[in-house]
């Protein structure tokens, strides 16, 4: 499915305060969560399972384990300039693939359902620009990006990277190598790790958003293969 991304600066009332809470935590509000912004009562109870997570030291040592597992042999060494655009998702991708696993198990049943805690969100204000750019039109890699995710969207590390004019160099080095034999097996142990590890969270089943399931199933998808990306980009 194609969906609408919200942008930050475009973010009010509800939303914008999920935004802020996001922004408390990480430099930039994920796509994830843009695509949610349809749906501000599935984005508010996205955002509480994931701010559990991102509020839990265990959850920050689960993502280190995911990074570890997420980096794969290349030859392929970054510019600099590649690896400073790469360093703040290379950050936050392997927390934030924890999270999407953890939203999913729980919209289908694996988790039992909890009863979510009180939002306690910001007030509304305007946000600070992010630090992070991206590229809102169309690139000539993007086809090709979608191609070999497998998805309908771009994420948004693709987007920081050709709105720098860096995406060319990495994606020549490992976008290959997610479509080959070996980056499709890498992904798949990434993906069963993230299961086992978002598992133990059991505690934090709040999310039960039906109608948001074809939005994150696309992020499920997207996730271990952008950890993937940011790791070797960032090395």
């Amino acid at each position: 499915m194609r969906f609408t991304l919200l942008p930050e600066e475009k973010a009010e009332g509800r939303v914008l305060s999920v935004y802020r809470d996001v922004r408390e935590r990480m430099p930039f509000v994920p796509a994830l969560f843009k695509a949610l912004a349809a749906d501000p009562a599935a984005l508010e109870q996205a955002w509480l399972q994931a701010r559990a997570l991102y509020d839990d030291p265990r959850a920050n040592r689960a993502a280190a384990r995911l990074a570890g597992l997420a980096r794969p042999d290349l030859p392929y060494r970054p510019s600099p300039a590649v690896r400073a655009a790469a360093a703040p998702f290379a950050a936050e991708l392997p927390l934030l693939l924890l999270v999407v696993t953890s939203l999913g198990l729980s919209l289908d049943g694996a988790l039992a359902p909890v009863a979510s805690p009180p939002a306690r969100l910001p007030e509304p204000a305007p946000l600070a620009p992010t630090p992070v750019p991206e590229l809102r039109g169309e690139h000539p890699l993007f086809a090709e990006v979608r191609a070999v995710y497998g998805t309908e969207h771009v994420p948004s590390m693709m987007r920081g990277l050709a709105a720098q004019g860096l995406l060319e160099e990495p994606w020549a080095a490992i976008g290959r190598f997610l479509g080959s034999p070996e980056g499709v097996t890498l992904v798949a142990r990434l993906e069963s790790a993230a299961d086992l590890e978002a598992r133990a969270f059991k505690e934090y089943a709040f999310f039960t958003s039906e109608g948001a399931r074809p939005v994150l199933a696309q992020f499920r998808v997207a996730l271990p293969r952008n950890v993937v990306f940011a790791t070797a980009a960032a090395a």
